[in-house]
């Protein structure tokens, strides 16, 4: 029992749970009410999710493989590879869960007639095993490779079940991708933020293995700085979004016309999420511990599924 417990937080099961219900928030409340034309059926989408499962279940165990020495240090009470799960038992799930993921993709790239798009998950195997190896530690980069991986999570949902029959703007194709597109950037900017404040509250480990990271180059306040100036960039994001909401709802139309996201409640939900940024911003300005920074890091996780559920909210009010 010990041992399957251990297993499910090396997998990190919560972040997996997040991962799959966004795909599927996505496929089930965007796609499938708006388009007639997706690609995949609900089956074949299921096979899509679980081949994002199997990879990014992987970069969690070949991460922890690689990070031993620094959660000596950082994570010691949790560390789980050499303890509860020894390193070859864990580089053998993690050549499983690949095993599966890329041939999952690959299935599904040749179900959609782009064998090419097996290539995403090729890359996305090999970005998380360089991620794990050498980027993590490195001046941003490791940084920016998570904050793709997970907008491309999101991405791939257009890239297989709406781009491959084209995009035809008179169908509503072209508003679903410019949507998709969207939550994916958000998520970018929310992981990319959070991938800093983490690099803060593993300060002392990265120290002992001599990294190069944002916070050990330039230290915690232009780090803090630097995730300020994200932060607010999400804000103004927000704000046109905003300003689209009240222009639509102020205006006096011929006929009563209903646009996805733009309602009374949609508008106090988005001005909810303005309200976590700044929150968000001003944790950062006043955080000075590790503590903190865990914090912040779990702040920017909640932002993330609070964001991503205004997708099913959206199109509940839209279509009642």
């Amino acid at each position: 029992m010990n041992n399957l417990i251990s297993f499910v937080k090396l997998i990190r099961l919560k972040n997996l749970i997040i991962v799959a219900l966004t795909q599927l928030v996505i496929k089930f409340s965007l796609i499938n009410p708006f388009l007639d034309n997706f690609i995949l059926t609900n089956n074949q989408f299921y096979l899509l999710v679980l081949s994002t499962i199997f990879i990014t279940a992987s970069g969690y165990i070949i991460n922890d493989i690689y990070d031993v020495k620094t959660d000596k240090i950082n994570k010691e009470a949790i560390r789980i590879i050499g303890k509860s799960i020894t390193s070859r038992n864990a580089i053998t799930w993690y050549i499983i869960f690949n095993f599966f993921g890329l041939g999952l993709g690959s299935y599904i790239a040749y179900i959609v007639k782009q064998p090419y798009y097996s290539l995403i998950f090729i890359y996305s195997i090999f970005s998380l095993w360089t991620y794990s190896k050498r980027m993590k530690t490195s001046f941003l980069l490791g940084n920016l490779q998570v904050s793709l991986l997970t907008a491309l999570s999101i991405f791939n949902i257009a890239l297989f079940d709406v781009i491959p029959n084209g995009i035809n703007k008179n169908n509503g194709e072209m508003m679903i991708f410019k949507i998709i597109l969207f939550y994916a950037v958000f998520a970018f900017i929310i992981t990319f933020i959070r991938e800093m404040i983490k690099d803060l509250e593993d300060m002392e480990g990265d120290r002992e293995i001599q990294a190069k990271t944002l916070a050990i180059t330039y230290g915690i306040e232009k780090t803090k700085w630097i995730s300020q100036i994200f932060t607010f960039i999400t804000i103004l994001g927000i704000s046109y979004f905003q300003y689209f909401q009240y222009s639509i709802s102020s205006s006096k139309f011929e006929y009563d016309i209903s646009i996805w996201g733009v309602n009374r409640i949609a508008i106090i939900y988005a001005f909810f999420i303005q309200f976590l940024f700044l929150f968000l911003g001003f944790k950062i300005y006043t955080s000075k511990l590790k503590n903190d920074f865990h914090i912040v890091s779990q702040i920017c996780k909640n932002i993330m599924i609070v964001g991503i559920l205004s997708i099913p909210l959206f199109t509940y009010l839209h279509l009642n």
